[in-house]
C-alpha cells in the first residue's frame, strides 16, 4: 500500500545544519541520513552521528496532533513504524523532545543510542546513507 505525505505535516527542516565530515571540538561526527513517511503521511528525517565512541540515531517529525506525547509515547511511534527494532531484553536508550527546527517548527527529537565501545543496544533500523560532500543529503525540499 503507498502511503501519501499529508500536506497537514511539514517536513522537517535542517537546511541550516552544516554536516560534520570531521570530528568538531566536542568529537561529534554526521555519520548518515535518511528520510521517510509514516503510516499517517507524516514525513520523518534520520540523522546518525557519533561522539566519543557513541553511535546514535535521531529521528525528527511533526509533533502536529502528538502534543500530548511523552517520552515513552514517542518511543512507541518509533517502534511501532520500526524506524527501529530493540532487542526483547537488556538496557536500551531512547529518549524524546520537542526541538524547533529551521523553519521554526516543532518537532519531535528522538534520540536512541545504538550502541557504544562495549555493547549495541538495537537490534535493526531503517536505512541510513552516508552524507555526501557531491549529491543532496536529503530529498525532501523543506519551506
Amino acid at each position: 500500500m503507498a502511503i501519501v505525505i499529508h500536506p497537514r505535516y511539514p517536513v522537517p527542516s535542517r537546511a541550516r545544519r552544516s554536516i560534520r565530515f570531521e570530528k568538531d571540538e566536542d568529537g561529534i561526527i554526521d555519520v548518515g541520513w535518511c528520510e521517510g513517511v509514516l503510516a499517517d503521511g507524516r514525513v520523518f528525517r534520520g540523522e546518525m552521528w557519533a561522539q566519543d565512541q557513541v553511535s546514535v540515531l535521531t529521528f525528527f517529525f511533526s509533533v502536529d496532533g502528538l502534543e500530548e506525547l511523552d517520552a515513552a509515547g514517542v518511543r512507541d511511534i518509533v517502534e511501532r513504524e520500526r524506524l527501529v527494532t530493540f532487542p526483547e531484553s537488556g538496557p536500551t536508550y531512547c529518549d524524546a523532545a520537542v526541538f524547533v527546527d529551521d523553519a521554526e517548527r516543532r518537532l519531535w527529537s528522538v534520540n536512541i543510542v545504538v550502541g557504544d565501545d562495549s555493547a549495541t543496544y538495537i537490534t535493526g533500523s531503517v536505512p541510513f546513507f552516508g552524507y555526501s560532500r557531491t549529491e543532496a543529503n536529503t530529498r525532501f525540499a523543506a519551506r
